[in-house]
């Protein structure tokens, strides 16, 4: 425990408590973070705060940002991982920028400059190689936004740029909030949950100003990967095998709906190299707002033009009306996306059917691509077909997915989840507009 002195508490009252340009209070552990950042007056600060979400680290990283603005010589750098997130609604230069009589920049060299003469930068560090932008700069603060999401080596080399001039007062400080998940986890970890320096918990509980019970009941709402991140703030937590869906969880959806479609994908997810396999499925997204996986096949053949073939004749046997509103393709790498896409796209239409044809290049793992899939149908928002020979063994290979790519390989899993991902992030915009058959930009 951090035995703070008389000084600790007049420096926060007068760069805090009675700073002109931070015009809200901060609460209890908010304030023990800001002390705990400048208690040590002749190395370097650190600390980590978060864990759980909701316990307000942007409005306490804008308070230590705002901290010593009034002193011409203070230079303050925040980081987050994006461009979007740095600068984004309710990031810290959203909330800074229109403080009256400061200038801001949005673009390029992004800082706000203070009458004093005191700067705020900030950086975006979505490549390991922009760390170089530093190079040559020195700030008294540098505060990590979301930092378990910056590369290691990233915050590592932060530390380069933090100094200042030997007659200088003002403390030098490297903070990082955040919640766990990211790719320093571990790193993060290391130095603080289970190291020497400072981790201060703050999460949605110990905040005053929002409504826990109501906050908890929309963290509920998460998978279970991301509710031991963000509920419970477990720096512990390694996904594992079963974290994603049960077999009770899974088999608890088996049902046969007769629900209207609205919106129909036929996906396919090409093999690899091994014994992987070709894997298609038929997704639906009916009218009341469900979905329905419908039906798998799957083949070790080399020969995938026939697996698609069969099954779009099965689930459209009229290919004048056909029910399929598009074919999505899983985009491999190498070779030219928009050929493959006219080689199938000829191929069905010599048989009569007159079905868009999509390539997707997928991102991420197996294991992260399905994770948003494995969650609809763990809360029965994804419904399963009963009656599909594929279905059990879907079930099969959700249970065993593995966050190391590990084991089974999983082609249905995939396949479908290439087509909720993309009815998710491509279709369902304008769903609302289509009925059975609907074209894509008809």
């Amino acid at each position: 425990m951090i035995d703070f002195s008389e000084w600790d508490y007049a420096l926060y009252d007068e760069t805090i408590a009675e700073n002109p340009f931070i015009d809200f209070e901060l609460y209890t552990k908010q304030a023990f973070v800001a002390l705990t950042s400048c208690h040590n007056q002749e190395g370097i600060n650190e600390f980590l705060t978060g864990g759980p979400g909701g316990g307000g680290k942007t409005k306490l990283l804008s308070a230590l940002a705002l901290q010593f603005v009034e002193f011409p010589q203070y230079r303050c750098l925040v980081t987050r991982k994006n461009y979007r997130e740095l600068v984004g609604t309710g990031s810290v230069f959203d909330i800074l920028k229109n403080i009256p009589g400061v200038k801001s920049r949005e673009s390029g060299l992004i800082r706000i400059i203070f009458p004093s003469g005191a700067e705020i930068h900030f950086k975006a560090f979505n490549d390991e190689s922009h760390k170089q932008d530093v190079k040559g700069e020195s700030y008294h603060t540098i505060l990590n936004d979301e930092a378990s999401e910056l590369p290691e080596s990233v915050l590592r080399f932060l530390y380069r740029s933090l100094r200042k001039k030997s007659d200088d007062w003002i403390p030098l400080r490297f903070g990082n909030a955040s919640n766990p998940g990211g790719e320093s986890t571990d790193y993060l970890v290391e130095k603080y949950i289970d190291g020497d320096l400072p981790y201060i918990e703050m999460g949605y509980k110990d905040n005053p100003y929002i409504d826990d019970e109501v906050y908890e009941d929309a963290l509920k709402e998460l998978d279970y990967i991301d509710q031991q991140y963000q509920m419970h703030g477990n720096w512990k937590y390694k996904p594992s095998v079963g974290d994603l869906l049960s077999r009770a969880e899974g088999e608890a959806q088996l049902t046969t709906l007769t629900t209207p479609i609205q919106f129909e994908l036929i996906s396919i997810d090409l093999a690899g190299k091994g014994k992987d396999m070709f894997a298609v499925v038929c997704y639906d997204y009916l009218a009341n707002g469900l979905e329905y996986i419908k039906d798998f096949n799957q083949t070790q053949s080399s020969n995938p033009e026939q697996l698609l073939l069969d099954f779009i004749f099965k689930h459209n046997p009229n290919p004048n009306a056909p029910r399929t509103s598009l074919i999505l393709i899983e985009q491999e790498g190498g070779g030219s996306p928009e050929y493959a896409r006219k080689y199938f796209q000829d191929m069905i239409l010599e048989y009569g059917y007159n079905i868009p044809v999509v390539l997707k290049k997928p991102s991420g793992s197996k294991y992260q691509r399905a994770r948003p899939l494995m969650h609809s149908i763990r809360y029965g928002n994804t419904k399963l077909n009963e009656e599909s020979d594929y279905m059990e063994d879907f079930i099969d290979e959700s249970i065993q997915l593995s966050p190391d790519g590990k084991g089974r390989s999983p082609n249905l899993v995939d396949s479908a989840s290439l087509a909720r991902n993309y009815l998710h992030t491509d279709i369902l915009g304008n769903i609302t507009k289509m009925t059975v058959g609907t074209r894509i930009g008809a």
